[in-house]
């Protein structure tokens, strides 16, 4: 995202009376352009707010204790409030467990114990370089960690992890609506390209945010009625968008689905693939065939 158009954003959060310790900034991985992401974290202050309530990370970029103090004092200096860690068997898959211990460490000296979150702590206190176990021994750390900590089954994690979990046919999947999901999240996302989603469906849009239309005036005026397929998704489920799915070839997979979120990740990639999404499944490149990375390309 601009710098100028985050600012835009954070503006319209700030009229809307949202604190400081409610907004954060994700990726992806913010940190992959480190000069933008502090001068986004400026930008809170210039657009009326405190600053940013946190700044998560996979901790990547962590291959020095001088980096990480810098860079972390820097971001705190701009008005980081907290930084959060995104630490677990799928990200050690990618990321040597060295960094994010470095980057923990270094990190609470600088902003203290309250300064720094983890996504998950008890991975954290002893993270296993997962790119060195075989293929099995992988498969069966995922599943323990799904038995554990269940993961939303959209995007990559659909792909990769869904596969591990126990399946059932779309007869037996609840025909549960996503009230919950889609209107009771207590939160937004907000993507590079102005589009806005509920905190926990990514690729179902609530609307764009622009310079014409900007975030607060987008939020105030959304309506249910406005996205057909939304409301369809409030009242039933995913199971609701099979009739519009069928129509255009849709096959449901043979082997099942792990919950109402893999089915729901499934028929809306279908749609979207097929030129179906409108506006209420974007931005495009979230429905593309996702490509499998290696440890090995993350690392180089």
């Amino acid at each position: 995202m601009s710098v100028e158009a985050a600012e835009g954003h954070l503006a319209a959060l700030a009229r809307l009376g949202v604190p400081a310790e409610r907004i954060h900034i994700g990726g992806g991985e913010p940190f992959g352009d480190f000069a933008r992401l502090l001068q986004i974290v400026r930008s809170a202050r210039r657009a009326g707010l405190e600053g940013i309530g946190y700044v998560e990370t996979g901790g990547h970029w962590a291959t020095s204790e001088s980096r990480v103090r810098t860079w972390i004092k820097d971001l705190a200096e701009a008005g980081m409030q907290q930084l959060s860690i995104s630490a677990d068997p799928y990200h050690q898959e990618f990321i040597p467990p060295e960094r994010v211990r470095l980057l923990h460490e270094v990190a609470r000296e600088v902003l203290g114990t309250r300064g720094v979150r983890a996504r998950r702590w008890r991975w954290l206190q002893d993270p296993q370089d997962v790119s060195a176990i075989p293929e099995e021994d992988r498969r069966t750390l995922f599943r323990a960690s799904l038995s554990r900590y269940p993961e939303r089954m959209t995007g990559r994690a659909a792909e990769e992890l869904a596969p591990l979990r126990e399946r059932r046919p779309i007869p037996e999947i609840p025909p549960d609506g996503c009230r919950e999901e889609l209107l009771e999240s207590r939160g937004i996302h907000v993507g590079p390209d102005g589009w806005v989603y509920p905190g926990t469906c990514a690729g179902v849009i609530l609307g764009r945010a622009t310079q014409d239309r900007p975030l607060d005036e987008l939020l105030e005026n959304w309506r249910l009625g406005d996205s057909p397929r939304m409301e369809r998704l409030v009242e039933g489920g995913p199971r609701r968008l099979l009739d519009e799915a069928d129509r255009i070839g849709f096959a449901p997979d043979e082997c099942g689905y792990a919950d109402k979120c893999h089915l729901c990740w499934s028929l809306r990639c279908h749609l979207a693939r097929a030129g179906a999404g409108g506006d209420e499944l974007q931005p495009e490149p979230l429905y593309q065939k996702t490509r499998t990375l290696r440890a090995k390309e993350v690392r180089q």
